[in-house]
């Protein structure tokens, strides 16, 4: 009887011994990681739905600018990309997240726009030191920059821009701001995906970067 006992003891701790080896099916899923890209000019010299750059004589600038650091919402500070479907609500995507700070991923397309609206290949980007007798810096700040509907994204943002060259160089010289819903288009058959919400998202940089590009050509008469 007792060693009946014993077997029965040995099979049951064998059976739990194998049993919490067995490891479960993992549902971890790897996150994609999204970049924002510069705006792409077609051989008119035009990007997609912005001006034809010659018309405000864009191309004879040239001169060198200085892009402080972005100033963002602390909720956009976060990797993960953002929807933000109410005023009150917002929704964080796991699976989908930014491959670059969101700050720097700003500065650096805002950077290479405005260089090209403005035809100035030198420039330099916080946290890039400012280049000797840089004449323009230019201050933005992003209040909104997020899908808000399947169809739709967000961009809301204001600009403050210096003319170093003049006594009022630590007074903004030109300002201005930008509230703007654009269309989210798929770029395959089907429903949206997010890198076409994140190419809208880069287009609509490119149409704040044309905005302030004209605020530093305004700023230099």
């Amino acid at each position: 009887m007792i060693e009946s006992i014993r077997i029965n003891l040995i099979l049951l701790l064998a059976f739990f011994i194998c049993t919490s080896c067995i490891v479960p099916e993992s549902t971890h899923v790897n996150p994609t990681f999204h970049l924002l890209t510069k705006t792409i000019f077609d051989q008119s010299g035009t990007g997609i739905g912005l001006s034809v750059l010659p018309e405000n004589n864009k191309t004879a600038l040239s001169q060198p600018f200085y892009l402080r650091q972005i100033e963002l919402p602390y909720y956009l500070q976060e990797n993960r990309i953002v929807s933000r479907p109410d005023e009150a609500k917002i929704e964080f995507r796991e699976n989908d997240r930014w491959g670059e700070p969101l700050q720097e991923g700003l500065g650096r397309v805002l950077g290479l726009n405005l260089s090209q609206f403005l035809n100035s290949p030198f420039y330099s980007v916080y946290p890039q030191r400012k280049k000797i007798g840089t004449p323009y810096e230019i201050n933005i700040t992003i209040l909104r920059f997020e899908k808000v509907s399947q169809s739709e994204v967000l961009i809301e943002a204001s600009w403050e821009i210096f003319n170093m060259e003049f006594k009022n160089g630590s007074y903004p010289s030109q300002n201005g701001k930008l509230n703007r819903l654009v269309e989210i288009i798929p770029t395959d058959r089907g429903p949206v995906k997010t890198k076409d919400e994140i190419k809208s998202l880069s287009d609509s940089l490119g149409l704040l970067s044309e905005l302030v590009s004209d605020s530093v050509i305004s700023s230099s008469h």
